[in-house]
């Protein structure tokens, strides 16, 4: 994550299956659009608080400190292991989502601390914008039904992921040989893959909102709330990443 090409990272969602397998599970205290929504704004108020003081850290010091680069990938380790735990264990999935947005606020501050040093501009706030914006965009138009989501939409919707990742891995493969297409002298392809990895996130959303009315209209168990929350903010975190990236890519062309 550092500037330059290794500062454009993916963030993408890997529970969707997961839930949708327990869509047919039942319970009598079941999980609610209100509960969901509440969770999720628990999460985002703790990314909030935690990241904006990483943020504010770097931005006054205009740099990185070891510790922070330590807090950084720990807290993508982090992370990632919240994710997965979080996702597969309901009795746990409290503990680790919330374990999941103090370690995401932590590498989400560091980022968005660094963007903002390196491109400045207000970067960061036009990023948390445009992610609110096509968050609460995109909600409109599944719920009035503008985009449905089918299961061919979620097979598609799969498989480019499942595309897009392999492509990383291609791209981090090559530039062991000296081919780093992901360079910052390489803005043109840069501008194309974020631009799909930003509609791909934001299409992702659908599918994290068409499990949210699946799992409540089936009665899920409450705790499920956490889980659909988590899936929600994973999607959401990628897409603000995706946002970010793209907006230093353009700030990174226009000074050239």
């Amino acid at each position: 994550m550092r500037r330059g090409g290794r500062m454009f990272g993916l963030h993408r969602n890997p529970m969707a299956s997961t839930i949708e397998r327990n869509a047919s599970y039942s319970s009598a205290d079941s999980a609610t659009y209100g509960g969901v929504v509440l969770r999720a704004t628990i999460m985002v108020a703790i990314m909030l608080v935690v990241g904006g003081f990483m943020f504010q850290s770097i931005v006054a010091t205009e740099m990185i400190s070891g510790t922070q680069v330590g807090l950084l990938f720990g807290g993508m380790i982090v992370g990632l292991i919240s994710v997965i735990v979080g996702v597969r264990s309901l009795r746990m999935s409290q503990f680790f989502s919330l374990l999941y947005a103090t370690a995401q606020g932590f590498v989400l501050g560091i980022i968005s601390g660094m963007y903002e040093v390196a491109f400045g501009d207000g970067i960061v706030i036009t990023a948390v914008a445009a992610t609110a914006g096509v968050v609460t965009a995109m909600l409109f138009l599944y719920r009035s039904g503008v985009i449905k989501v089918t299961a061919r939409f979620r097979s598609i919707m799969f498989s480019l992921l499942i595309g897009y990742f392999f492509f990383l891995i291609l791209m981090m493969i090559l530039s062991f040989f000296g081919m780093n297409f992901l360079q910052t002298g390489n803005l043109g392809f840069m501008l194309i893959i974020s631009v799909a990895a930003t509609v791909l996130a934001t299409l992702m959303l659908l599918i994290d909102f068409d499990n949210i009315t699946k799992m409540v209209g089936n009665n899920v168990d409450r705790r499920y709330e956490w889980v659909l929350a988590l899936s929600l903010m994973v999607t959401i975190v990628w897409l603000y990443i995706e946002i970010l990236r793209l907006l230093a890519i353009l700030a990174s062309r226009s000074r050239n």
